[in-house]
């Protein structure tokens, strides 16, 4: 065991004596001539000491050529690379290209998840050209319960302008709205239990599934020509203008709209309740004979607001005036002599 320690101590001792010899071996072979890169030693000749070895070692310059030389120049060192230019140059045209590129798709993204939107609007727009006016989307059936509640409790304050007026709609809805929830109720007497209201309820509590209304209105759709008048004596070139024209036309039509609606829904009303007969049953002749409406032409021998007068003439001879069923009749019988009013 103690001979192991004397041997070990041994090799640790001698090894870097090896080491700095070898060491130094290196060094002279580096500072030899045979390393120098000067093109006058030759194969032939011998060291000339230590002189010569620097002198070759001096001629190793950045523009010298040498057998070992990686290709390495001082240009590299300073930053300034043959072609670097170019390539930075080429690489900034891709990063811009490709920039574009996603600007572009940006942009059609954009485009494509828009058609939705932009094909609604449309819509709506295409409706104006062939409805003029404004129309509500949605109204809550909440506010039709309240609408019905505060006619039926004091009519004679909440008209159907009033109503119309509060909750900005026309009075053509009104009375559909008001008439609808007569039907519901007497629909829940009858069954005695309320109608199923969740499709109702579902829509109230997510106002994000319907567009809330806006004021409806109707306008006029007038013709695009010129309307040349004869104007009397002493005018003073004073016209009004063009927008009060639209807007009193506007309501005149708007009116006249009304009013239809009114004697269609009478109608239909008294069709539902059973009053009006249309199958062929009810017209056959009954057994004390017809009765006939007769027509009294006026002064000028014309008809309706012309002159004349109707009444009921009965089977056994005597008139009567006409009642509300017959006057309805003669009233949805009366031509209207007007061109058609979109609505």
């Amino acid at each position: 065991m103690h001979n192991i320690r004397r041997l070990i101590s041994r090799l640790s001792i001698s090894t870097p004596r090896v080491l700095s010899h070898n060491r130094y071996e290196a060094r002279q072979f580096m500072m030899s001539g045979s390393f120098s890169t000067d093109s006058g030693v030759g194969d032939g000749q011998k060291d000339k000491g230590l002189g010569s070895s620097l002198s070759g070692i001096d001629g190793m310059e950045w523009d010298s050529v040498s057998s070992w030389s990686t290709g390495l120049t001082q240009q590299h060192f300073d930053g300034q690379v043959d072609g670097q230019a170019s390539v930075l140059s080429n690489l900034q045209e891709m990063e811009d290209k490709l920039k574009e590129l996603e600007a572009e798709n940006k942009k059609s993204r954009a485009f494509v998840d828009g058609w939705d939107e932009r094909m609604r609007e449309i819509s709506v727009l295409l409706k104006q050209v062939q409805e003029p006016g404004a129309r509500g989307s949605y109204l809550k059936d909440s506010e039709k319960a309240e609408m019905y509640r505060l006619h039926k409790q004091n009519p004679e304050v909440y008209t159907i302008e009033k109503l119309a007026k509060d909750y900005r709609i026309m009075r053509q809805r009104v009375h559909a709205i008001l008439w609808l929830k007569e039907l519901e109720e007497e629909e829940e007497k009858k069954l005695g239990h309320p109608l199923d209201d969740s499709v109702e309820v579902l829509l109230d509590t997510c106002p994000e599934f319907f567009i809330s209304h806006d004021r409806e209105f109707h306008i006029a759709s007038l013709p695009y020509k010129p309307d040349f008048k004869v104007m009397p004596e002493g005018w003073d070139g004073i016209t009004k203008d063009l927008d009060e024209v639209h807007y009193e036309i506007s309501q005149k039509e708007d009116e006249m709209l009304y009013q239809e609606f009114v004697q269609r829904m009478n109608f239909n009303k008294k069709k539902m309740a059973g009053e009006v007969k249309c199958h062929k049953y009810s017209r056959r002749r009954a057994s004390n004979g017809w009765t006939f409406t007769v027509e009294k032409l006026g002064p000028r021998g014309k008809r309706g607001g012309g002159g004349g007068w109707k009444f009921a003439s009965l089977p056994d001879g005597s008139t009567r005036p006409l009642d509300e069923m017959e006057k309805m009749y003669v009233k949805r019988e009366t031509p209207r002599r007007r061109r058609r009013i979109l609505p």
